[in-house]
């Protein structure tokens, strides 16, 4: 191999690791923000959102972004709170003023009142994101009972269509990863990035903001990051696959300290996914069954 061919296939393995990173933080995020709009917070997971991992993980996203910024700088000040328990409490019953009621809703946490400004469940747009989840062998567990495209079932997705684009990733696959990454692209141009800052707004009108309306503010924050990093990192993964060149193994030594950030995210992540706070069940995706027998 030639110094240029060597200098080449370096530097895509280098892009190939922060690309790798960059997934693991993305499905990290989406995985965070499924728990805690899904499901009331308990203290694990209440732990997680203010533990350094999640530093981390917001410290990298709050380079590019000022509500992201802002997002680092309020997490950072929740954790050093002495009262977790206090907090936790106030977390908790700003979640069921928000989400679940039994008063008016200062804001709905599902896209299609804000796509067709009618208050009703299950509109188009909601089967459309049906569509999108049967695409890929999903659906929402209590199917036809919850809104599919309720927040948290969304940020369920999409970190999960997060470790689809990492296998392919890993497989070398630049073609494979191309079509994922424009695939997840459209849906969040579709269904995040179309109604996240609406929503954002009308949290607002919450009576409290403790934790959740600057959650949803930062959901909104990373959508649009997030639309801008699929769309160069399919770019580039076009550009491999139009080469008929492989996605470069990404270029981490063992025991390097590239190699353990990768598994240090790869361990967050996994402890994230095991979290199960109550109630979560209800918003969580599963293999869908046949067309025939789902109404």
């Amino acid at each position: 191999m030639s110094a240029a061919e060597a200098a080449t296939v370096a530097g895509a393995a280098e892009e190939a690791f922060a690309l790798e990173e960059l997934l693991l933080f993305r499905a990290y995020l989406y995985t965070l923000f499924h728990k805690l709009f899904g499901a009331a917070p308990d203290a694990a997971a209440l732990d997680a959102l203010l533990g350094r991992e999640t530093a981390e993980v917001a410290g990298a996203y709050a380079e590019d972004d000022a509500t992201m910024r802002g997002f680092a700088r309020f997490l950072e000040g929740l954790a050093a709170r002495e009262d977790r328990a206090a907090l936790l409490d106030e977390a908790r019953d700003e979640h069921v003023r928000l989400f679940v009621g039994p008063g008016p809703l200062p804001a709905f946490s599902w896209e299609s009142p804000y796509r067709s400004h009618e208050p009703s469940l299950f509109q188009e747009s909601t089967l459309a994101v049906r569509a999108a989840y049967r695409a890929h062998g999903l659906e929402p567990k209590r199917l036809a009972r919850v809104p599919d495209d309720h927040a948290a079932l969304l940020c369920a997705f999409l970190a999960r269509r997060s470790g689809a684009a990492l296998a392919a990733l890993r497989a070398g696959d630049a073609n494979g990863l191309a079509v994922e990454l424009r695939d997840e692209e459209a849906f969040a141009a579709a269904h995040l990035t179309s109604w996240l800052d609406a929503f954002a707004k009308a949290a607002r009108r919450s009576k409290t903001a403790v934790l959740y309306p600057q959650l949803i503010e930062a959901l909104a924050a990373f959508a649009r990051v997030d639309a801008v990093f699929l769309a160069e990192a399919a770019y580039w993964a076009e550009g491999l696959a139009a080469e008929g060149a492989p996605v470069g193994a990404p270029d981490v030594r063992r025991g390097s300290a590239e190699a353990r950030a990768l598994e240090a995210a790869r361990e967050a992540l996994a402890a994230l996914e095991a979290l199960r706070p109550y109630g979560i069940e209800d918003y969580e995706l599963v293999p869908a069954r046949s067309c025939a027998g789902a109404r």
